[in-house]
């Protein structure tokens, strides 16, 4: 066979092709794609400690994620400047010096509050990359549009190319295990993930990325896959949720209640899939066959109205019952933002596309730093809450905090347990320390558990409820039935918003139990009938057998009749919890019989 063939000069070629497209992209961007190395060699031994986040290598992990988008910005930053080579370098070196800054100053191990530090710098980047080469030039809004499509259209591309290559490199190693007996391990395939998903992609998207930002302002290309995807499918969702939406305004507004927290959520995230919608169509707005974008746009930005106000209302709420934190303090900056954007497309005349991700990433980076940030005010508000609470409690005094066990109503030592859990999750516990009389002798690792019992407390999760109703006994065995008409075998579980239980014994007998009240009677009439609360027995006999003592079968017996029926029970199992001065059951087992008597004829 000939080597020299065209074929094989082809391939070789494209072979030789590949490679300097790869030195140049490498040369172009060789920190972000430093970075992108950084990151999947941090990721890399993450996969082998199982991800363990006191590692070293977590802190190159994230410093290197943000790296790539980081020196990506600044390079393009530069190059739509028309900065020197020099000035370029300049730039970038000083990028790194700020990565390495934050490398050094990352804790260990991270706190919840490191993590959103993290993801909102990462937005900061990615935003800054959508608008860096355009900085300080005016104009030019087209060429903004068509820098944005070609990396979005890039990163989409970066991302199926990386999938198709991490699942055939995959299967490639499953067949070398299972064909060659080569033993690779299953972590192999999660450390393939990371070089493909930080290397390979990083390096593909920035192949690919304008070089000749001025001459994207000329470009007219709108892709028409883009313009169906938005106008087919993108946003008749935006209308199916604003529909949705609306009729939770409307149903809220006639049964006159109050919105839950959660309608923010999904507030915001109709917001942006409907601002994207509207950017994503903007350059072809002018054409004649297309009039329904201004129309889309002018109804969309003036429905959001009353929604932005019923997300005011719902963290509003939120905020004045559990306080701020860092999710709610978003949900907050998000609201004011959606508010001040809707107001520029709605009032303005003259608009710039510009302005949403320009404004978006310095409300970001404004929402990390200094003392009106995220996090500075939300630790700020939990301490004044937990300090709040635990004077009013008198578990604080002038003293400090002791072990002297308090008796506390439930419902207040399970807020003060939710305020210390999300300070350990968040912040960490050394925030309080000082305020115990005895500080030196608080363990290093300091758990919401302990801090509660060092303040004379009991410790109580989020989903526990108030004092607990748990017992069970045992029915008469072997049991008597003379006389009875029926034996029933109560065996009942209740969902939180459904405590009702029917049977029917025969064609005129059904036996019913709304929470703790059971009653017997015939179907279709409510005189006659019998019936029986069995909270008070239920509460009895939970209180004796935390005393200790021993339940009997006829501890645990109701008896009752009436002319028409008599009805023995025995309560086998109770569990659930008394709430608001009312039993709430989760479960009830009892062994009931019945006997008809013939005046119901």
């Amino acid at each position: 066979m000939n080597d020299d063939s065209p074929s094989s000069n082809k391939r070789f070629q494209s072979i030789i092709t590949l490679a300097v497209n790869a030195r140049a992209t490498f040369e172009r961007f060789p920190f972000a794609i430093l970075s992108a190395i950084v990151a999947a060699a941090g990721a890399h031994r993450l996969v082998i400690t199982d991800f363990d986040i006191t590692e070293p290598a977590f802190g190159l992990f994230l410093t290197g994620t943000l790296g790539i988008s980081l020196f990506f910005s600044l390079r393009m930053l530069g190059e739509g400047r028309g900065w020197s080579r020099n000035v370029r370098l300049g730039v970038s070196l000083a990028g790194l010096v700020a990565l390495v800054i934050h490398y050094l100053t990352l804790p260990g191990p991270a706190l919840g509050t490191d993590f959103y530090r993290f993801w909102l710098l990462m937005a900061v980047v990615h935003l800054f990359a959508s608008f860096a080469p355009f900085i300080g030039r005016r104009g030019e809004e087209n060429g903004f549009w068509q820098y944005n499509k070609a990396l979005l259209l890039r990163g989409a591309l970066a991302a199926i190319y990386a999938g198709v290559l991490f699942v055939g490199l995959a299967l490639a190693l499953a067949a070398c295990d299972t064909l060659l007996g080569l033993e690779v391990e299953g972590k192999t395939y999660g450390q393939l993930l990371f070089w493909v998903g930080f290397v390979y992609s990083a390096w593909f998207f920035m192949a690919g990325a304008p070089r000749d930002v001025q001459a994207l302002d000329a470009v007219q290309e709108y892709p028409i896959g883009l313009r169906i995807f938005t106008q087919f499918l993108l946003i008749p969702l935006v209308v199916i949720y604003l529909v949705i939406l609306y009729a939770y305004l409307i149903k809220i507004v006639i049964q006159w209640n109050l919105p839950t927290g959660w309608v923010t959520y999904p507030v915001i995230g109709l917001s942006i899939a409907g601002i994207l919608a509207m950017l994503l169509v903007y350059p072809i707005r002018e054409r004649a066959e297309n009039a329904w974008i201004k129309n889309y746009a002018r109804f969309f930005f003036w429905s959001l109205y009353p929604l932005i106000a019923l997300t005011a209302l719902a963290i509003w709420i939120r905020v004045s019952e559990y306080g701020i934190t860092e999710r709610r303090y978003l949900v907050i900056v998000a609201t004011a933002w959606l508010l001040g954007i809707t107001l520029y497309f709605t009032v303005r005349r003259t608009r710039n596309i510009r302005v949403i991700p320009i404004s978006l990433c310095i409300i970001s980076l404004l929402s990390i730093v200094g003392p009106w940030s995220g996090t500075a005010m939300a630790k700020r508000d939990q301490l004044g809450r937990l300090r709040d609470a635990l004077v009013t409690e008198a578990v604080m005094t002038d003293v400090g905090l002791t072990r002297e066990r308090k008796t506390l109503e439930f419902e207040h030592e399970q807020q003060i347990s939710n305020i210390v859990s999300y300070l350990d999750e968040m912040h960490g516990l050394d925030a309080i320390r000082e305020w115990y009389a005895e500080p030196e002798r608080l363990a290093e690792a300091l758990t919401p558990s302990i801090a509660l019992e060092e303040m004379g407390l009991r410790f109580r999760t989020r989903w526990e409820r108030a004092e607990r109703i748990n017992f069970s006994a045992n029915a008469p065995e072997p049991l008597s039935v003379a006389d009875f008409d029926y034996v029933f075998l109560l065996s009942e579980s209740f969902d939180e918003d459904d405590e009702e239980m029917e049977r029917a014994l025969d064609d005129l007998t059904h036996l019913t139990l709304e929470r703790t009240l059971l009653t017997l009677g015939r179907t279709g009439f409510e005189e006659g009938g019998l019936s029986i609360d069995l909270e008070p027995k239920i509460l009895e006999l939970d209180a004796r057998n935390k005393a200790g003592e021993e339940l009997g079968a006829d501890d645990v017996m109701i008896a009752a009749e009436n002319a028409a029926y008599r009805l023995v029970l025995y309560i086998t199992e109770a569990f659930g919890a008394t709430e608001a001065d009312s039993l709430q059951l989760d479960r009830l087992a009892a062994t009931i019989l019945i006997e008809v008597k013939s005046s119901v004829d």
